[in-house]
């Protein structure tokens, strides 16, 4: 009898190393540790991503153009990184491609020192304005300001490429910089230092899209299981972060370097109505980003051929995402 229970002992050690190694590795940038970029972490703290096979390590990787050209050098599978770069990158001849969209609005904004005498987008006339780095959402966020402004990038306003938003924040922390644009934890620590909000992309109704999911096309081809797995996790991580609070706010305490309670959970209202249930890149946001772009090659492009939506249509017609949005 002994030996019969300890043959059994060891088929479910059996099973339960098997089913363990199966589960896939893969490496997934991220550009920023904020809230609207924190699906994968979710997925990867609450077990979504282990329920999918998926063995995931989330990886910070500051810069959308540097994550962008990790993506393609094949440092990380996926990046959930700033539309604008990996758009660019295409339409240099590189073969990347959306496959979601963490949001379909931009959570950037315009802040300045109270000492600058900045009080409206006129006022920045002159001046500079801090970004994390060219190419980047918060380079795209920063024009958008400036010609609503009724003024023009480089010849009006300077921008001013800093690395990061620490580094930014950083700058305007210590009155070395009188604007610049933040978003996330950068933006909570620059107002606490006394830093003021002048204008958001969703005050200033900017049409644009938020950090979106990105692949090479040659790994979606080669991994379409694994993908639409993955696309899956990242519905169900998003859904975790609309319908619970309470298991989301620690976890952003954790992504973002241990800060308080009262922080992440004010992050977190700020960003939780930003997410839409099933995480389409719209149009008109990939759209708006082509009209940006002063490289002439952007004319001869369309939104639709930055895009692979045929993950999201099969993991919509599946009705997976109405199903997790019921319970």
């Amino acid at each position: 009898m002994k030996n019969l229970v300890a043959i059994a002992a060891a088929c479910l050690l059996f099973v339960f190393m098997e089913e363990t190694s199966a589960a896939e590795k893969i490496r997934v940038g991220v550009v920023s540790p904020a809230p609207g970029l924190s699906a994968p972490w979710i997925a990867k703290e609450t077990g979504i991503f282990a329920k999918h096979g998926l063995d995931a390590d989330v990886i910070l990787l500051t810069g959308s153009p540097r994550l962008a050209q990790s993506l393609i050098a094949g440092d990380v599978h996926y990046a959930l990184v700033g539309a604008a770069a990996v758009m660019r990158a295409r339409m240099r001849g590189a073969e990347v491609v959306i496959v979601g969209a963490a949001t379909n609005v931009s959570s950037q904004k315009l802040v300045v020192n109270p000492k600058s005498g900045i009080r409206k987008l006129e006022d920045l006339k002159g001046r500079i304005i801090g970004v994390s780095q060219y190419g980047s959402d918060a380079d795209g966020f920063a024009r958008t300001v400036v010609s609503k402004a009724g003024l023009k990038p480089e010849k009006d306003v300077a921008i001013l490429q800093m690395g990061g938003h620490p580094q930014v924040a950083a700058a305007l922390m210590a009155g070395k910089l009188e604007a610049g644009i933040l978003g996330g934890l950068a933006l909570v620590t620059a107002q606490k230092s006394g830093a003021i909000v002048l204008m958001s992309a969703i005050k200033l109704e900017t049409v644009s899209l938020g950090p979106v999911l990105s692949v090479t096309r040659q790994y979606a081809q080669q991994n379409r299981d694994s993908v639409t797995r993955f696309v899956r996790a990242f519905a169900e991580a998003i859904h975790y972060f609309k319908k619970n609070p309470n298991g989301t706010i620690p976890i952003l305490q954790k992504m973002m370097g241990g800060i308080g309670v009262e922080p992440a959970r004010i992050l977190y209202e700020e960003y939780v109505e930003l997410f839409e249930e099933l995480p389409v890149p719209q149009e008109k946001g990939l759209q708006a980003i082509l009209d940006q772009e002063s490289d002439p090659k952007a004319k001869s492009f369309k939104p639709g051929d930055f895009v692979d939506l045929s993950f999201l249509r099969q993991i919509d017609q599946s009705g997976v995402v109405e199903k997790i949005y019921r319970k």
